[in-house]
Formats: structure tokens, sequence, C-alpha cells
């Protein structure tokens, strides 16, 4: 059984719902499933970074101003191993956030929880600063024209052998990725985006838009599964891109 669905209870606590049309499996032998405030982490104290993360995002929330902390700082409330600051430290990696500070700017508590390292994957700042940052903005967009968006955030970890940073051997991964459902009204509308984790000039997000399915296969997650059957194959045969989606000019995350 689905380990969501088992916390069912007590994750209808959270003013958002990101499992309502279902979650990936969280049940490995080092996985842990987490609730943060308005969202949720299946995070591997293994790898020591979140496998995927899920929210629920809606057009009242795009428009927060609570403050952005200056630090991450550790999850002391992980039951296994977690990242440290200091192995980011001096790592030429940037600690990027899987679930966006900017989307969960509305409280100051939903913000603080996405400056947790539970949160963050160690990433390559031209990736992160560049087409990464134009998929986050392309989200809010898609939410600013949905009632809700449902957004899965994950890595991949697809070379031969996997480089660790720090002395808590914190995973790099090989790339990030993007899965979302807007719902509007009766309809919904899936997108998708595997994003590497390497220097890019100039990228063009389009690039990197995938089918639901391809993440699903190379991830081996299944997202949405509370979707009817023929209603997913028919979501996932309406393939969308982002670049019109894309806003120009903030730099914030």
């Amino acid at each position: 059984m689905n380990i969501a669905t088992l916390l069912l209870p007590f994750l209808s606590l959270l003013s958002a719902q990101p499992q309502r049309f279902g979650t990936p499996a969280c049940a490995g032998p080092d996985e842990e499933l987490a609730v943060r405030s308005t969202f949720l982490i299946c995070h591997s104290s293994t790898w020591k970074v979140p496998v995927w993360t899920a929210y629920e995002l809606k057009p009242d929330q795009l428009h927060g101003t609570a403050a952005r902390l200056k630090h991450f700082r550790r999850d002391a409330d992980l039951s296994g191993s977690g990242a440290r600051d200091s192995d980011y430290r001096n790592s030429g990696f940037s600690r990027g956030h899987m679930v966006p500070a900017t989307d969960l700017a509305w409280s100051e508590e939903s913000i603080r929880a996405t400056f947790l390292l539970s949160n963050a994957v160690p990433q390559i700042q031209a990736a992160n600063a560049g087409v990464w940052r134009r998929l986050e903005e392309a989200v809010r967009r898609i939410a600013a024209e949905s009632d809700a968006v449902f957004v899965f955030t994950g890595v991949l970890f697809e070379d031969e052998e996997i480089a660790t940073i720090g002395a808590g051997h914190v995973a790099v991964p090989s790339h990030t990725f993007k899965v979302l459902l807007a719902i509007r009204g009766e309809r919904k509308t899936m997108y998708a985006a595997i994003v590497p984790n390497k220097p890019m000039d100039r990228d063009e997000l389009n690039r990197h838009t995938v089918s639901v399915a391809e993440v699903q296969r190379r991830t081996g997650l299944d997202f949405f599964n509370r979707l009817e059957d023929d209603e997913e194959i028919e979501l996932e045969s309406q393939r969308r891109t982002f670049s019109a989606r894309v806003k120009h000019g903030s730099r914030r995350r």
C-alpha cells in the first residue's frame, strides 16, 4: 500500500492537499515520508536528498511577501541521516530548492520549511539560475491560470558513478524533474520536464519538456495514481510544452 495512503488522516490536516490525486511510493528501506508545513518530502537517508517532493499551488498563493531566509538549515525532524550545511560549503554546488521558496512565500511557516536541507539537492548554479529557474516561473504562470496545480519535483541518478559532496556524502543528481497536474474547472492538463544538472548556456526550456510517462519510466515513480486509467491515458496523450508559460524578468526562486 502507498505509504501516503496510510498517513491520510494526518495529511488531511495540511491546508494544501498534494496527495489528492495520488503520490508515488516512498517505501524504500532508506526512504522516509516527511510532512513539512504544506508540502511532502520523500527523503533518502542514503543519498541525503529528497527523492521527490509534492505540493499544491493555487493562484491566491502566488504573491506572498514572507521574508526569505538567508541560510538553509539541517532538518532535525528527520528520523534518518540528512545533509548539513557544511556538506555544501565550498563544494561548488548550489543548494537547489525542490519546493521553491517563492511558491510558499504566503506564510512565514511555509517559506521557512523550504529552507530545510531535506528540500535541497546539490545543483550546478548555471542550471539552478538558468533553465531550472525558468521552469519554476513557468509553473507559476500555469498556476495563475488554473484553479490549482499539483507539483512533483525530484531527482534522477543516471551517471555510471554517483558523485557526492561533503563529509556526509550528499549525492549529486544527474538530472532534476518536475511533473504537474493543472486543474481548471473540469479540465485537467499534465506537464513534465527533465533538466540535466550541468552547465547550460542559454538553454531552451522546451528542449527538456517530456511526457509524464517518460519521467515515470526513468524514475520508477507512479504519479497521480488516483486518476482513472482511461483519464490518465487521455491526459498523457496531450503533451504540453512550457515555452508560452515562461515569465521573464524575475530573479527570485
